[in-house]
């Protein structure tokens, strides 16, 4: 995976506001990101790879963790820099930190998928010397068909989770004010000074 340093978070100090282009920038580098994570999975119907291997799960388990640090480091970065929730400059930051936040949630998902595939592969290779069997066999293909299934999950999260935050930056736009109107004449009448007041 590419370094966990995004260049949208080097910004001057003190302001930790982006402009539309760049906030809709962010959400679609850090989609793309974990559409390539999504990619790296392993595939569970190729030959070249094995499901089953701890290094390249491990290494999967390292990717997904660093992408979770930096997507949340992202947000909270983002939301440090939010004033006052009424400011539709801020509005649209508190919708990027959702945005964000959603993100971690479902690449979460991901790691609790790993985790649980870590102990299959550990159950296939403490029974590989016993494969020839039959019941051990059988166990086994049970145990490795869950494998894969848990890897097809981790996969399908991390392309729902890039998914999502693209579409989060095609609408991460100002939300539009009401426009401001000039007094009606009756109004500076009803508010005049010089207007006589009832009593």
């Amino acid at each position: 995976m590419r370094p966990s340093v995004d260049p949208l978070l080097s910004v001057a100090p003190g302001s930790r506001r982006l402009s539309d282009l760049d906030a809709r920038s962010q959400l679609r580098s850090l989609a793309e990101r974990i559409h390539q994570a999504a990619q790296d999975m392993p595939f569970t119907n190729a030959r070249h790879y094995v499901s089953d291997n701890l290094d390249e799960l491990e290494d999967r388990i390292r990717d997904i963790a660093e992408l979770i640090m930096h997507v949340t480091s992202s947000a909270a970065f983002a939301n440090r820099g939010i004033s006052s929730p009424a400011d539709p400059k801020d509005c649209i930051t508190q919708r990027r930190v959702t945005a964000l936040t959603q993100a971690v949630g479902t690449v979460g998902c991901v790691v609790a998928d790993l985790g649980t595939a870590v102990a299959h592969a550990g159950l296939l290779q403490h029974a590989a010397p016993l494969a020839g069997l039959p019941e051990l066999a059988r166990a086994g293909h049970v145990t490795h068909s869950a494998l894969d299934q848990l890897l097809n999950n981790a996969r399908d999260h991390l392309y729902q989770a890039a998914h999502q935050l693209r579409l989060d930056a095609d609408h991460l736009t100002p939300t539009a004010l009401p426009p401001c109107r000039a007094p009606t004449p009756a109004a500076v009448q009803a508010v005049s000074p010089s207007s006589p007041r009832r009593r």
